[in-house]
């Protein structure tokens, strides 16, 4: 192990995370892949909670990658998202931002796209999460983190947030890793509708300098990881409820 790769493992932000940090790969990372995931562990007919579903629009990426699997989406009564949708779908249900109107241990997994941010009530939502939700079953979720004020947005999590609030409710956090890096949604909002914003979209400058610096001193997966985290706008994570809880 080199003398960056030893520096990092002492800092005590690592420590905090590093049992959540992934070793397999370091790539970006995107909830479909999670989709994608979810849909080779369950039956066929598992069930799906888009919580915070907004425009609807999840559940074609759920038709693409699990054709049988039972979709069902739940959102406050108006929200700009919710206002921009257009389809019409008995599956989607109002709520008050906490109290999911669904039994206990319904679902397989819930999927949730950039929500929590904008939530009141984070935590007692979470719980409500966990109760909804089956025993061994998974909740994927991205939340924003350096990402710059946006569409009524009240709280960022960190990565250390994720852990403590999904922890408390009862969850196993089981994977941390970086969405798109903070220079990308700073930028969108920097250059928005000008000619500059199709170059500027959609690049990772610093997650580029992080693997640049994870190649020079050859750092391993997790801690390149680390120091995507550290400067990431979005951050995806993995967490599921017990089998017995």
């Amino acid at each position: 192990m080199g003398k960056l790769a030893k520096k990092i493992r002492r800092m005590e932000n690592f420590k905090a995370l590093g049992d959540y940090l992934p070793d397999d790969h370091s790539g970006r990372q995107t909830l479909d892949s999670y989709i994608r995931e979810a849909a080779s562990q369950f039956p066929d007919s598992f069930t799906i909670l888009d919580l915070g579903c907004g425009e609807g629009d999840s559940i074609d990426l759920f038709k693409n990658a699990a054709p049988t699997a039972i979709w069902h989406g739940v959102d406050i009564e108006d929200s700009p998202e919710v206002r921009m949708r257009t389809r019409e779908n008995q599956s989607i249900e109002t709520f008050d931002g906490v109290n999911l109107p669904f039994p206990d241990a319904n679902f397989d997994l819930i999927f949730c796209n950039q929500v929590l941010e904008h939530v009141r009530y984070p935590d007692r939502l979470v719980a409500e999460a966990f109760r909804v939700l089956k025993p061994t079953g998974v909740f994927a979720g991205s939340v924003s983190y350096l990402e710059p004020f946006h569409s009524y947005s009240i709280f960022n999590f960190t990565p250390y947030g994720i852990i403590s609030v999904f922890s408390d409710a009862g969850f196993e956090v089981r994977e941390i890793r970086a969405g798109a890096d903070a220079s990308v949604l700073i930028n969108r909002q920097l250059f928005y509708r000008s000619t500059i914003a199709r170059f500027a979209w959609n690049h990772n400058y610093l997650h580029f300098v992080c693997d640049l610096i994870g190649g020079v001193f050859r750092l391993g997966h997790r801690e390149r990881n680390f120091l995507k985290v550290q400067f990431a706008g979005h951050l995806f994570f993995l967490a599921s409820r017990p089998q017995g809880v």
